[in-house]
């Protein structure tokens, strides 16, 4: 949104600067104030008081305290310099400043022939009804032909959210946030250029609605000069005197929760154990058999003869020896000198690859890892039969994988086939829930009438106070509890159809109901982060600064749709 600023200000000497570095002074003495949503302009004669300000926004960002979520300190402090200019480059922005680039309220574009004028129907069961001869150009001359309308509606915190269009205002000097009934935007284009209303027609809007009060006003945004403008009242209308009665009662339920869809999902587990049944139903590998090692005449051997009960590995091969490996350090040729009495051979510490000999005789015990071997023919031998078996042991594993591969290209055609279905039949649920909007229950759905001789945003609100119950200075952190830079932060009270603003991290008039399921959202260098409604069980009503650990949002979002179900809106 478009803020007013201060320009030609006298510069900051950095010696102001770092006399007012006293932030525990500064903290002391500071009350804090919220930002209202649209500036008046302050022309401050003392240069002090401005550098005394400023200070205090960075201070605030940087100040030791006993935070009231997290008990670990901000680590990130941010340059004051690159603070201001932060600041300064936000308030700077337009009046209408969709917070993420990928993700807004897209247009549905109607044609309309300005001669005939037209009655269109939106999917919500809005409809428009323009007047003939009621678009002129620029310079106030009645066009003829093709125009094109743009049109889009906003229903929800979350519409309000990524539409960028502001939902606060002041009235004597008290902040309101507006609490909506529904707002619309309609634009206007012939041939790429922007096209105005005829001073004598009108266009009448009939808004759908979930709101049936009276206690709403129907406003319109003035974005040149960042406000609000009231233009009366609008007239609420039942849908049942047109369309239904109270038998016409739908229950919206979610997709998931459908009989059909979750027939999908059991059918997604049972093709996935389909498939790990059939591949642990293949032949189980057999073991990669041991590579023969030749033996070398530098080193020292033993011939023993081997269980081949105990040693099936080694009994498959003839003329085996054993060789003393290097890690014996104490091994003394001497030892050949000696009529051992026994000689024990178990598993060593490298299965398959090494042993443990034993030799004993009397008290005396000599233990050796070894080795085994092969000589001359002998290891020929070994190794032809090394390459029979590798060669056999290779075609049943490449028959396995073959066999795996297969089974998995089976899985994924059948879940290929599944989430078709399944996208099927959220792109039928889209257009059945429009149709559910319309058959609604009247006590949930009216129609909100009013007409209006200009485009723009209009807006059926009614103002309403910011809510209560804990008050703090709230810093946004991120998971390393570095503080965020961000200057929109908004707080979703899902028991009102309304999106708090707060601005400047941190917010020193920080509110909210702890009554009611509460999110609070905020966006940094593109990337949204949010506070969950567990996580705000564990803020305190105090002065102290609650330092709030926002979770980073990995997910990226592509519609509208897609923000509102990770919300669950």
């Amino acid at each position: 949104m478009k803020r007013k600023i201060n320009i030609n200000r006298p510069e900051i000497s950095p010696e102001e600067i770092s006399k007012r570095k006293d932030f525990d002074t500064v903290l002391k003495h500071h009350t804090g104030a919220t930002k209202p949503f649209f500036k008046k302009p302050l022309f401050l004669s003392s240069v002090t008081f401005v550098a005394a300000a400023i200070i205090t926004s960075v201070v605030l960002l940087t100040k030791n305290s006993n935070p009231i979520v997290e008990n670990e300190q901000p680590t990130k402090k941010i340059d004051s310099i690159a603070l201001l200019t932060f600041y300064k480059n936000e308030e700077a922005k337009p009046c209408i400043n969709p917070p993420l680039k990928e993700v807004n309220v897209k247009y549905t574009i109607y044609k309309v022939v300005a001669e005939k004028g037209a009655t269109l129907d939106f999917k919500t069961g809005s409809k428009l009804t323009f007047p003939a001869n009621a678009f002129v150009d620029e310079n106030g001359n009645p066009l003829k032909g093709e125009v094109e309308l743009r049109y889009r509606e906003f229903h929800d915190a979350v519409d309000f959210f990524v539409s960028g269009i502001p939902m606060t205002y002041d009235s004597a000097g008290i902040k309101y946030q507006f609490e909506s009934a529904g707002m619309i935007e309609i634009l206007a284009y012939k041939e790429g250029k922007k096209v105005d209303m005829a001073k004598d027609k009108s266009i009448n809007v009939e808004m759908a609605s979930d709101y049936k009060g009276t206690e709403y006003n129907l406003y319109k945004l003035d974005t040149l000069h960042n406000n609000w403008s009231c233009l009366g009242k609008d007239k609420v209308v039942s849908n049942s005197a047109a369309n239904f009665s109270k038998n016409d009662t739908v229950k919206i339920v979610k997709l998931e929760e459908t009989p059909v869809f979750k027939k999908i999902e059991t059918k997604k587990e049972v093709v996935k154990k389909e498939k790990e049944t059939a591949i642990a139903a293949l032949p189980k590998p057999i073991s990669e058999p041991r590579k023969p090692v030749q033996a070398k005449k530098e080193k020292h051997t033993f011939d023993i003869a081997v269980d081949p009960n105990e040693f099936p590995e080694l009994a498959v091969y003839k003329g085996v020896w054993f060789e003393v490996g290097d890690e014996n350090k104490d091994f003394s040729p001497s030892s050949y000198d000696i009529i051992w009495d026994d000689a024990a051979l178990k598993e060593g510490t490298k299965k398959g690859e090494n042993y443990l000999l034993t030799l004993s005789k009397g008290l005396k015990n000599l233990k050796l890892i070894v080795y085994p071997v092969f000589e001359g023919k002998s290891y020929e031998t070994a190794k032809k039969e090394y390459d029979k078996k590798f060669d056999k042991y290779n075609a049943v594993i490449e028959k396995r994988k073959t066999e795996e591969k297969r089974i998995e290209e089976e899985y994924q055609a059948k879940m290929v086939a599944l989430k078709k279905q399944q996208d099927e039949l959220k792109e039928k649920w889209k257009q059945e829930e429009a149709n559910r909007f319309k058959t609604m229950d009247t006590q949930e759905k009216v129609r909100r009438m009013f007409a209006i001789n200009s485009f723009g945003v209009f807006n059926s609100d009614c103002g309403k106070s910011y809510p209560q119950g804990v008050l703090c200075t709230a810093n946004l952190v991120d998971s390393k509890n570095e503080n965020l830079m961000c200057y929109d932060i908004y707080l979703v009270d899902k028991a009102r159809n309304a999106l708090f603003s707060f601005y400047k991290n941190p917010v020193t008039q920080f509110s909210f109901n702890p009554q009611s399921s509460n999110m609070l959202w905020t966006v940094e260098d593109g990337i949204l982060y949010w506070l969950k409604p567990e996580q705000f069980k564990d803020i305190k009503d105090n002065s102290a600064i609650a330092n709030l650990k926002m979770n980073k949002v990995d997910e990226k979002f592509t519609t509208v749709e897609d923000l509102k179900a990770y919300f669950n809106f």
